[in-house]
């Protein structure tokens, strides 16, 4: 839960770890990644019993990583029974994020905000706030599909940049680039890209590499989608 909430790599081994020596485990081996997570505990008979879980689908949900972080604190401290461990995470995995309006309006927002800080006038700062509600439309699409992160950015920039450089020749606005720079905001990897030097300070240089490269696909569909649509309209 905690990889599949966008958290760092050294925080998910330091609980999980953690959480082993509160119940008399060492011992205990774990190797994580964005990817995966194994663990390997030892019965009383010194046998070894590994389990691996895939992570399929990640997003940055910081709300729920501060939840599990509150649980693991609990557990290390109170050492429940697994019963009640299980009951809260379960309350865990029903807590509601924010509401879709409460995201369409941050969407909007960052849209609108960044349009005004590149440069952009009232009326190019509204579309960009607009193309920032298509852009949060067309994830919430791609999401249900589970469409990777690159071909999230590709189909989202491609989209907007057409939809900015067809409201620039209908005369709607006088330019078009600060309403794509304003929407392709939303996009911009900034958590991974943290979370990925955040690992590589740690010394977990697979897990690094991994997000690192996962961010620089993203901003590289960005640019590949807005290049081509913008080039592509203007031609046509």
């Amino acid at each position: 839960m905690l990889i599949a909430g966008g958290a760092e790599i050294y925080r998910v081994e330091d609980t999980a770890r953690r959480i082993c020596n509160a119940y008399g485990h060492t011992e205990a081996q774990l190797y994580a990644t964005p990817a995966n997570f194994i663990i390997t505990l030892k019965d009383k008979s010194g046998c070894p019993l590994t389990d691996t879980r895939t992570v399929s689908n990640r997003s940055d949900d910081l709300n729920r990583v501060a939840l599990i972080n509150r649980l693991s604190r609990k557990i290390c401290s109170e050492k429940p029974s697994a019963d009640k461990i299980m009951s809260e995470i379960e309350n865990i995995k029903q807590t509601k994020g924010y509401s879709k309006s409460v995201i369409y309006i941050s969407y909007f927002t960052v849209g609108f905000a960044f349009a005004v800080y590149f440069g952009g006038s009232a009326i190019e700062a509204a579309f960009g706030g607009l193309l920032g509600l298509a852009v949060c439309f067309i994830r919430e699409m791609l999401g249900r599909v589970r469409a990777s992160a690159f071909l999230k950015a590709v189909a989202c920039s491609t989209v907007i940049s057409f939809m900015a450089v067809g409201f620039y020749e209908l005369g709607i606005v006088p330019r078009f680039d600060k309403m794509i720079i304003g929407a392709t905001m939303t996009m911009v990897p900034g958590i991974a890209m943290v979370n990925s030097m955040r690992d590589f300070i740690s010394g977990d240089f697979i897990s690094g590499l991994y997000t690192l490269t996962e961010a620089l696909l993203t901003a590289a569909g960005l640019a590949v989608g807005v290049g081509s649509a913008v080039a592509s309209a203007i031609h046509l």
